[in-house]
């Protein structure tokens, strides 16, 4: 029993495979000595090996009298392509350099190549395709440049396995349409080499190969990007089962991503010149940034039309009070949005399910399942069409084959769970997705290998335990929904903040009026009571008016202080409109019943400039009702009493400043100078009862204002407001 040593297809270093086809003749040269070639390449130029190793390469061209533009030459991957004539013969030279090593490639030009096609053949392509015919448009160019019996679009799945979706094929030849392949066929190795050298062709697979001699082992040579590398022997087994002897390929690469290929396939042996492959390539590559723009176009819009129900969405979750509630009301929308069969959403310890779902049990289980593996979530969401085959203890598995798990949030278990159900489906396999092995001793260990399967007849196979992929706009609409929610989540949580802090803002000025007002209002019932009991022992008729009249002033006190609250109340409801309002008369107004009120008509007022500003028209006479009363009152007392009134525009706000020469207000009690029922300590033989300035505070938030004030305790007192400015563009709120 010997050691034993598996390979597979996919371990096969293709690359440095060591040979060429009998179509290309290979000179390799390190600087400007050869160093290596293909054996064939002596009677191309009927030399033995003596006459190339160490020649200088520019020299053996010039001893063949072979016209090389050396000007025109790569020191990269990308070919540098010349004509060249040989012995009378055409030739076409590639050069290219990789890994240190410089690359000649020889080969003949075919006759009647269709280069003077190209032309036509791309304006057919880019006036006449869109994204429902690209591929058959780009299959009947090609058929017209190379015609082989068969010619596919062939595109690759996510699992690295392949479908034929685009067919021309000659007539009594079965067809491969819609025929998957399995990822082994084209395996791993093989795709990088396609993306890297996007042309390939075994023009005769049943042909002779030469192998490359020199002076470095020919397994040290990366062929990568050759024109004249050999097949591998495990794909030229592969071609030959399937009774093919030229096949033709070149690469779809969509974004930089290998998306497919044109795979072409003849029952003779057929070789295309460098220019014809050329051709197809360019085709090839044209067809696929058109095919990429219109799938570009396509993504865009719904990407558009995917953001609208999102922000629709987002609106509809923003309405209700009720977070929570506002899920149940559009958890359906939220499920429709990835094309899901049910939807689980976990949050707040609450869990709200639509669609088809599986029960209790199996909800809990992938709850479960989803907070022990999180962590190896990418961007914290999880995509599966398989996941009934990785949580296997699902009562209902079924309706769990496919899942997208988002979490809304990393400190907490909240998720949105999306589900698809089971959709088994039948896969029509050109041939039997599997390998045989063969076995060889060698160096005393058996070498194991996996040869290509020999049967290309259809084979099916009903596929379960897996739902429909999810797409990737569906995948982009999970993580676009899951940013909603939790802006959505986000914006509610600081409406609710911002409710707080009104709540308790009203809870302290509920608890300041509770106070005060059991105060203020206990007084004037005091005297009342006083009043009327005395009223009952004063036979006197004029003592008795006298008492009513105490009765009479201490009910209006009451009731001014009650329609205060009730219009600070009022103000906080009431939504306004605003406008511009021009304030002379009414500023002059204010000041003539302000002097009657307080009984000060010697108070020298000074009106100075009343721009118009923009407000509500009853509110905006409250607010100068009420600074400039202040003003005219608190100044009664002076010896001089005087007020001055000045309007001026700034920027985007109109300024008042209302200044008195009044008892001014003591630094120490400034925090509660806009407080309800806060008045100050110097203002207690003054008419009044702490409501006016609140008032005035709540009228010029509402309009987009705000007041502020400076004052010192016995030198007056400078009221300052602003207003919007008329025209000025804002935002009513």
């Amino acid at each position: 029993m010997y050691p034993r040593e598996y390979i597979n297809c996919d371990q096969e270093p293709i690359h440095i495979c060591g040979e060429v086809q009998e179509y290309g003749y290979l000179l390799g040269s390190q600087g400007s000595k050869i160093t290596f070639y293909s054996e064939n390449i002596l009677d191309f130029f009927s030399v033995d090996s003596d006459f190339l190793l160490g020649k200088d390469i520019r020299l053996l061209f010039a001893h063949f009298d072979i016209d090389v533009n050396w000007n025109n030459f790569s020191d990269n991957e990308i070919l540098a392509i010349q004509h060249i004539t040989f012995k009378d013969q055409e030739y076409t030279l590639s050069i290219h350099t990789h890994k240190g090593w410089t690359f000649f490639e020889i080969e003949k030009v075919m006759p009647n190549h269709k280069i003077n096609k190209e032309y036509a053949a791309i304006q057919n392509i880019l006036r006449n395709s869109n994204d429902k015919n690209i591929w058959q448009i780009l299959l009947h160019e090609v058929q017209q440049v190379i015609d082989f019996d068969r010619v596919m679009i062939y595109q690759f799945l996510y699992d690295g396995s392949g479908n034929v979706i685009e067919e021309l094929v000659k007539p009594n030849l079965e067809s491969y349409l819609d025929l998957h392949y399995p990822e082994s066929d084209i395996p791993a190795q093989a795709r990088a080499l396609y993306l890297k050298n996007p042309v390939r062709i075994t023009s005769h697979v049943s042909g002779k190969t030469y192998p490359i001699v020199g002076v470095i082992p020919k397994e040290e040579i990366d062929l990568t990007y050759s024109v004249t590398r050999a097949s591998s022997p495990i794909h030229i087994q592969y071609l030959k089962n399937a009774q093919v002897e030229a096949s033709f390929s070149t690469s779809i690469i969509v974004n930089g991503e290998l998306w497919g290929m044109v795979a072409c396939q003849n029952s003779e042996a057929k070789h295309l010149d460098l220019q014809s492959r050329l051709l197809v390539e360019t085709l090839t590559r044209t067809s696929a940034n058109a095919f990429a723009a219109f799938r570009s176009l396509e993504t865009l819009q719904e990407y558009q039309k995917i953001k609208l129900n999102n922000i629709s969405l987002r609106q509809n979750l923003l309405n209700d009070d009720s977070f929570d509630k506002a899920l149940e009301n559009n958890i359906n929308d939220i499920m429709n949005t990835c094309n899901a069969d049910g939807i689980i959403i976990k949050i707040n310890d609450e869990i709200l399910t639509a669609g088809n779902t599986p029960d209790n049990t199996d909800i809990e289980k992938i709850i479960n399942w989803s907070k022990e593996n999180c962590h190896n979530f990418q961007e914290n969401i999880y995509i599966s069409n398989t996941f009934c085959s990785t949580l296997t203890n699902l009562e209902n598995s079924e309706t769990s084959c496919g899942i997208i798990i988002s979490e809304l949030c990393n400190n907490t278990s909240d998720m949105l769970i999306w589900l698809r159900k089971e959709q088994g489906y039948k896969i029509k396999w050109a041939g039997k997705p599997e390998k045989q092995t063969t076995s060889e001793i060698k160096d005393g260990v058996e070498i194991i290998k996996f040869s290509p399967r020999k049967s290309f007849e259809v084979w099916k196979e009903y596929v379960k335990g897996t739902s429909l992929p999810w797409k990737i706009k569906e995948i982009e609409s999970a993580k676009w929904i899951t940013s909603v929610i939790l802006k959505a989540s986000h914006t509610k949580s600081s409406q609710i903040q911002d409710l707080n802090n009104q709540l308790k803002e009203l809870n302290a000025e509920l608890d300041s009026f509770s106070h005060t007002i059991s105060h203020d209002l206990n007084t004037p019932l005091t005297v009342i009571k006083l009043n009327a009991q005395l009223a009952k022992r004063l036979p006197s008729s004029e003592n008795v008016s006298k008492a009513l009249d105490n009765i009479t002033s201490q009910v209006d006190t009451m009731s001014e202080m009650i329609l205060n609250v009730l219009e600070l109340s009022k103000i906080k409801k009431s939504e306004i409109k605003l406008k511009s309002i021009q304030v002379d008369s009414l500023i002059t107004k204010v000041v003539e019943d302000s002097k009657i009120s307080f009984e000060s008509p010697h108070t020298d007022i000074i009106i100075q400039n009343t721009p118009e500003v923009l407000g509500d028209q009853t509110m905006v006479y409250q607010v100068f009702g009420n600074v400039i009363g202040n003003a005219v009152k608190y100044s009664s007392k002076s010896e001089k009493p005087k007020v001055k009134i000045v309007g001026e525009t700034n920027d985007n706000v109109v300024i008042y400043k209302i200044t008195d020469n009044g008892i001014g207000i003591d630094q120490e009690e400034s925090k509660k100078m806009f407080k309800i029922f806060s008045r100050m300590n110097n203002a207690k033989e003054f008419k009044g009862n702490g409501v006016g300035l609140s008032i005035v505070h709540h009228l010029m938030e509402k309009m987009g204002g705000k007041i502020s004030y400076e004052s010192e305790s016995g030198k007056g007192t400078t009221f300052i407001l602003k207003f919007q400015k008329p025209n000025y563009d804002f935002i009513n709120s």
